[in-house]
């Protein structure tokens, strides 16, 4: 079994090796979230093989909310616009770093590891982490637990990771990629103005035990303060799935549509240009699962890359309708960060200081 490294509070432990946990790998081996992924996702091996040094990003794990977990990044620069690339349920596997470095030609590319080790094939962790991490100091639903209002302790380490990119990039514009058990959680980052582009990529969420009721197949596993804030972004959002992809259900395009209008824009990827000869085919991961160099079942999936590429550069070189205007020095009653029209506040500081800086 690979078992994943810990962190509490900011500080390494070693993984219990407990009967509780044995039973507890066992029970989640055998219920749906397993199953769908064995039944759903394509019984092919990953392709792609990571070349660069991908180092912490931060120097050290980055710490935000009582979570600890590793940024990577190649350490070359801000040059680029940011993308910030969530890897799978399988973990920050090989496949995914390659993808990274593709992705890295274009853009800044930050990936953090949310479970699991870097360049390791780990659905279990995976599971473990959705169902156990974190119980003791997130109890009772740990790092994952899905509030109905608030945010996911997860959501809101990510948050603080978008902040700490967005001040190294300065007034640059972010890109976010979700992938199967991170799909939707680009969706919950759009409440920062800094977040250009949104892809959710065969969204999983929520995971469910044994069985799926209707309501999990049309939910995004996020909480209504997280939809609400998504809302209020202008971002455009791109969303990525197989058409035969029976682990992120077509209902949850409805929610897209419904939620989100005319700024979700339908990627899905029809199953004749992915099913050979008319043959079934098993596939889930768009990105990075499905993705081979040169084979025709890839095909699909390089197209699909490019697509997303081309619509992160769009979302992160474009300017902000509603800018982030940073704080006047100087002005200590305007010592606040504040999200509106540069002209209306312009002429709220002329009126008050009498002043005609913009």
């Amino acid at each position: 079994m690979n078992v994943m490294c810990w962190h509490r509070r900011g500080v390494p432990e070693r993984p219990p090796y407990s009967l509780f946990q044995a039973i507890a790998v066992c029970l989640l081996l055998s219920g749906c979230g397993a199953s769908q992924l064995g039944m759903c996702a394509p019984h092919t091996k990953e392709e792609g093989t990571p070349t660069g040094n991908w180092g912490e990003c931060f120097d050290q794990p980055f710490s935000h909310e009582g979570i600890t977990h590793s940024v990577y990044c190649l350490n070359d620069g801000t040059s680029k616009p940011p993308v910030l690339l969530l890897h799978e349920l399988t973990g920050l596997t090989p496949g995914t770093l390659a993808y990274a470095e593709e992705l890295s030609k274009d853009f800044t590319v930050y990936v953090p590891l949310l479970f699991g080790e870097k360049g390791k094939f780990s659905p279990t962790s995976g599971l473990w982490a959705y169902w156990f991490r974190g119980l003791v100091d997130f109890f009772p639903g740990g790092e994952w637990s899905i509030p109905s209002h608030g945010s996911t302790p997860i959501v809101e380490w990510l948050r603080g990771v978008v902040r700490k990119i967005g001040a190294r990039h300065h007034e640059q514009r972010l890109g976010v990629i979700g992938n199967c058990m991170t799909g939707p959680l680009p969706v919950a980052l759009l409440n920062n103005p800094q977040v250009g582009a949104a892809v959710v990529a065969q969204p999983a969420l929520p995971l469910s035990f044994w069985w799926s009721t209707d309501a999990d197949k049309q939910s995004l596993g996020l909480s209504i303060d997280d939809l609400r804030g998504a809302r209020g972004s202008a971002a455009k959002i791109y969303g990525l799935r197989f058409e035969t992809d029976c682990m992120s259900d077509r209902a949850k395009w409805q929610t897209l549509r419904d939620q989100f209008g005319d700024r979700f824009q339908d990627g899905e990827i029809p199953a004749s240009t992915y099913q050979t000869a008319g043959k079934p085919t098993n596939a889930h991961s768009t990105l990075i699962g499905s993705w081979k160099k040169q084979d025709e079942t890839g095909q699909s999936s390089r197209d699909a890359r490019a697509r997303v590429s081309a619509f992160s550069s769009d979302g992160t070189n474009q300017e902000s309708s509603r800018p982030l205007i940073r704080p006047w020095t100087g002005y200590p009653s305007l010592t606040f960060l504040i999200e509106a029209d540069k002209h209306i506040y312009a002429a709220i500081a002329r009126h008050r200081y009498g002043t005609s800086r913009s």
